[in-house]
């Protein structure tokens, strides 16, 4: 009875791997040592999986595909190194990348084998549009383009494979490869740049119509496309734009892409005003509502009164200090570094501040993003400088430039005495309102 319970396992083990898709292939030609594997959600990629580059340069992925569809392998991050293959569960395929350019090598899928044949008919107008740093401009991208736009219908009359869903995705991507290329190409910086008479034909056929329904989020690039393609076709205000998509998840993605560089700026109330304004598309994808969600809680935490972040490092003697130590206190943080010229043009006027308010109960911490190698540097300075204050030293990826997004330093933030947060981008010492906002916190104090 043991045996046939070991013979079961190993045979349902067997099952479960045969059932695995698998990717194997060889990249040359490039300075990454590592590739990764994604999965498309929204238009945009999802990391599945990274691993090494053998020394010949050799790789592979064993993954389990939660939906089939079309997936990704790229060299880096830049879109121009990454390349689209089809997977069902138990699908295998082999691949060769060779800098910008990709072939499917040996027997594929019947889907791959149709996603080779295209991939061969229009890489080298994928590399024209996508790395704008090459040579090429209109002058013989245009002819180019022309001349394999004209093969493209009779190309799709050969995706035939048995997959129903398949030959749709593929179908459409030959539009959308198509009509991406001819944008990429004209939106991004050239040598020569073509004028309006200069253009061809084709680009007055890039329409709405074109993008009925959601395959275009199925596409590696489909969220940057529909940002491209209403630069391109429409003009006004984001809502104007809006209108030139079909489907409500189109315009959810297109909503909170395009907001999502000006959240830097946003508190909670300018996050509940967006989404009572933009609900209805921003719930169409669990992906997208997602993201929404995390959005409105990173927003929370550093409004206004949400709580601070409690951040632990070690100060100048190595003792660890975290930020709920200072309870019951006002704080301001500074997060500097020694290298930060503007930082440095600061430190007089910290110090002046901390001198005028050194009888009040505020807490006066300074986070160095310095790296390690540069600590002796930092304890150095703190020294010369005689910096008074409670030092840290956080390190160049320290969580708190994650959490309060700081891209910029001296970066000055100022909470109360329950740690909440009063204001994560405050002025700076040399402002007088800086000292102002910390007086205004402690009377609040004494006035309870």
């Amino acid at each position: 009875m043991k045996k046939v319970l070991i013979l079961a396992a190993l045979l349902l083990s067997k099952v479960s791997f045969a059932q695995m898709s698998e990717i194997r292939g060889v990249a040359k030609n490039t300075n990454d040592n590592a590739i990764n594997l994604y999965s498309i959600e929204d238009g945009d990629l999802k990391l599945v999986a990274s691993t090494k580059l053998s020394k010949d340069g050799a790789f592979g992925f064993l993954f389990d595909p939660e939906a089939e569809g079309f997936f990704v392998v790229g060299i880096n991050k830049a879109m121009e190194g990454q390349f689209p293959m089809y997977f069902k569960k138990g699908d295998k395929t082999e691949i060769a990348i060779d800098g910008k350019w990709m072939k499917f090598i040996g027997k594929q899928t019947p889907e791959n084998t149709v996603l080779s044949s295209w991939t061969d008919l229009t890489q080298n107008i994928r590399v024209k549009s996508l790395y704008s740093f090459a040579s090429s401009t209109y002058v013989d991208f245009f002819p180019e383009f022309t001349k394999v736009a004209a093969q493209a219908d009779s190309f799709r009359k050969t995706i035939k494979t048995k997959n129903a869903n398949f030959n749709r995705l593929m179908t459409a991507m030959t539009t959308f490869d198509l009509d991406y290329y001819a944008l990429n190409f004209k939106q991004t910086p050239r040598k020569v740049h073509p004028k309006e008479e200069d253009l061809i034909p084709y680009y007055k056929t890039i329409k709405k119509e074109n993008y009925p329904n959601d395959d275009i989020l199925s596409i590696m690039y489909g969220e940057k496309f529909i940002n491209q393609y209403l630069n391109y076709s429409a003009k006004g205000d984001m809502d104007a734009k809006m209108n030139l998509l079909a489907t409500d998840h189109q315009k959810g993605i297109y909503i909170f892409n395009r907001n999502l560089a000006f959240t830097k700026n946003w508190n909670y109330r300018n996050y509940e005003n967006f989404v009572k304004k933009y609900d209805r598309y921003l719930q169409t994808s669990p992906g997208l509502q997602q993201q929404v969600k995390d959005l409105g809680l990173k927003l929370y935490l550093k409004s206004s009164g949400g709580p601070g972040k409690n951040f632990s490092f070690p100060d100048k003697d190595g003792k660890m200090v975290s930020f709920n130590d200072f309870k019951g206190k006002v704080v301001l943080v500074d997060v500097w570094a020694t290298w930060c010229a503007p930082c440095k043009q600061e430190l007089p006027y910290l110090k002046q501040l901390e001198e005028e308010l050194h009888d009040k109960d505020i807490a006066f911490v300074s986070v160095t993003m310095d790296k390690e190698q540069d600590k002796d540097k930092w304890l150095a300075m703190i020294n010369d400088m005689k910096m008074g204050g409670i030092q840290l030293f956080g390190g160049p990826q320290n969580e708190l430039l994650d959490f309060y997004q700081i891209k910029t330093i001296p970066r000055f933030m100022v909470f109360d005495r329950e740690g909440k947060i009063v204001n994560t981008n405050s002025a700076r010492p040399s402002q007088p309102e800086l000292k102002e906002l910390l007086l205004k916190e402690l009377s609040k104090e004494r006035s309870l």
